[in-house]
């Protein structure tokens, strides 16, 4: 009897191992399938939108894509931003592109802060910066960050001044050494009053053109020549359409990126921590850029076929006298504010090393 017993107990643990065998066999764990358990929820990815002006391989466009590796990875994957470069969503056109992200189609963006406010003109006054040392400390004074928060008012959050460069001029017609060369020729300027008004104060004829449709108008003849940072000619290969490079370093400008307002206002706290960390942190990466390739950009435009040349301080002081004037000054009153003009050449004095 006794020994029955252990024969029935035995054969019962039997089945009670197989039956274990078996059922680790057909089951796993959520942590082992990989699937939410039911007290995990699954990640909602917000698809977001931005755009730039720029190439591919432009800086501003560099900084937007490191910009959504970032944040896709610091939210851990809760935004997915899309780029969007030489402003394909807005048929080119750099002024439509920005008015976009104030209506909210687009979501942010880099662009030129001309474009975002007229006060922006301020930064582009011809002939005023020592180095780009001196601009960053102009970028961060008090002034720089008020006009900043004026564009909430129309639908955008801007974050961050990313430089626009120091512009060049290029030609078709002849070598530009002094302001006497520019005579007679046609100018492309963008849609920019301060702009137009120190190109014709150089005397060049000026011509509004948007920056999606100028590498036709220069291959057509619609315009002889432009005015643009070395990274937007070379990038924008201007240079097949182009035949000579004056660098002159006449003015310095900006550009912004840019969130919409509603988006920004939707941001939870720490969200908006983690959007303006990572959007500084690009500028600064695409300022880097753009300061570090000059002298390389000059030998590639050489190497790409374009004569150039280099002003001397004795060129420089020519332009000045001919662009420094009250007239354009006042010009920039009209399009800054005189009051905004003033404070902001006063950030400039003061800020000097």
């Amino acid at each position: 009897m006794k020994k029955r017993i252990l024969t029935l107990t035995l054969i019962f643990a039997l089945l009670l191992t197989i039956c274990a065998l078996f059922t680790g066999c057909g089951e796993k764990t959520p942590a082992q399938t990989g699937t939410p358990s039911a007290t995990e929820k699954p990640v909602k990815t917000t698809v977001l939108r931005a755009s730039t002006p720029t190439a591919p391989e432009h800086a501003w466009t560099l900084a937007l894509k490191k910009i959504a590796d970032d944040i896709y990875e610091r939210t851990g994957g809760r935004y997915k931003i899309d780029v969007y470069p030489n402003a394909s969503l807005s048929e080119g056109n750099e002024k439509t592109m920005t008015e976009q992200i104030y209506t909210g189609s687009i979501d942010m963006g880099v662009s030129p802060a001309s474009l975002c406010s007229p006060i922006f003109s301020a930064f582009s006054f011809p002939f005023l910066y020592e180095d780009r040392e001196h601009i960053a400390r102009v970028c961060d004074s008090d002034v720089a960050k008020e006009m900043l928060l004026t564009l909430e008012e129309k639908g955008m959050h801007a974050i961050a001044y990313v430089e626009n460069g120091f512009r060049q001029i290029t030609n078709n017609i002849r070598e530009i050494r002094v302001p006497a060369d520019t005579k007679g020729i046609k100018m492309r300027t963008p849609q920019s009053a301060t702009t137009i008004a120190c190109m014709e104060a150089m005397g060049f004829n000026a011509v509004a053109i948007s920056a999606g449709e100028l590498y036709v108008a220069l291959s057509q003849g619609t315009a002889d020549g432009q005015e643009n940072a070395l990274s937007t000619i070379y990038n924008n290969k201007y240079y097949e359409v182009q035949k000579y490079l004056t660098v002159v370093n006449y003015n310095w400008s900006p550009a912004l990126i840019g969130v919409n307002s509603e988006l920004w206002e939707s941001l939870s706290d720490e969200d908006k921590a983690i959007f303006e960390e990572v959007i500084k942190d690009a500028a600064a990466y695409a300022n880097e850029i753009l300061a570090s390739h000059d002298e390389e950009l000059i030998d590639k435009l050489k190497e790409a076929g374009m004569q150039v040349y280099i002003c001397t301080k004795d060129d420089i002081d020519l332009f000045k006298q001919a662009v420094v004037t009250d007239n354009l000054k006042n010009e920039y009153k009209k399009v800054v504010g005189e009051e905004l003009l003033e404070k902001f050449l006063k950030a400039v004095e003061d800020n000097r090393g």
